[in-house]
């Protein structure tokens, strides 16, 4: 059943979620997939999008939220853990690399290459998206290592700088959130 879900989106709403078939229809509009979605109700603030292909799944998932009627629906990857009160600590976030020297643009398998950087046309810097764990603190460098088949291994330590890093709430484990949270504000007076 695991591996049947490997395409599966979570998509959360803050509030009760519009109706079912809003959701589909303003779905429709506003993305365009190779493949097809099927969008099922959870619950009052959750539905599931199971997409047939990785591609589609990544497009949607990258976008992190989608506004439907007035309210976001954020998107999280389904996990078995899944818990409807508790939205995923992990984001697809974009990672710049400034003054990383062009001849290292590509390197392991990230979740996205940017274009700029795929097509070698912004050469002063590389652009790669990464899941990253918003609970934990983000390395503001890493440390590249060369590898020469002649010559001693040597390195440098390499800058790394964070766009669209979304807010996680750890009190009520929500996105999106400030501590202007009514369960934060609840848990204080008791």
């Amino acid at each position: 059943m695991v591996a049947e879900c490997r395409f599966t989106i979570v998509g959360m709403f803050l509030k009760p979620r519009p109706q079912i078939d809003k959701i589909r229809s303003k779905f429709k509009e506003l993305v365009t997939i190779k493949g097809s979605t099927k969008i099922g109700v959870y619950d009052n603030f959750n539905v599931f999008l199971d997409f047939t292909n990785e591609e589609d799944f990544n497009i949607v998932w990258f976008k992190q939220v989608i506004e439907i009627e007035e309210q976001q629906m954020w998107l999280h990857k389904w996990t078995p853990n899944f818990k409807p009160e508790e939205y995923f600590p992990i984001a697809p976030v974009w990672v710049l690399l400034p003054k990383l020297p062009f001849h290292m643009h590509t390197w392991y398998k990230p979740l996205e290459i940017y274009l700029a950087t795929k097509g070698r046309t912004r050469l002063s810097m590389a652009k790669v998206r990464v899941e990253i764990d918003l609970l934990k603190p983000q390395p503001e460098s890493v440390y590249v290592v060369l590898i020469h088949e002649k010559s001693p291994q040597t390195g440098f330590m390499q800058k790394l700088e964070y766009e669209g890093i979304p807010k996680y709430y750890k009190h009520c484990k929500k996105l999106g959130h400030t501590t202007d949270c009514r369960s934060f504000k609840r848990g204080k007076s008791l």
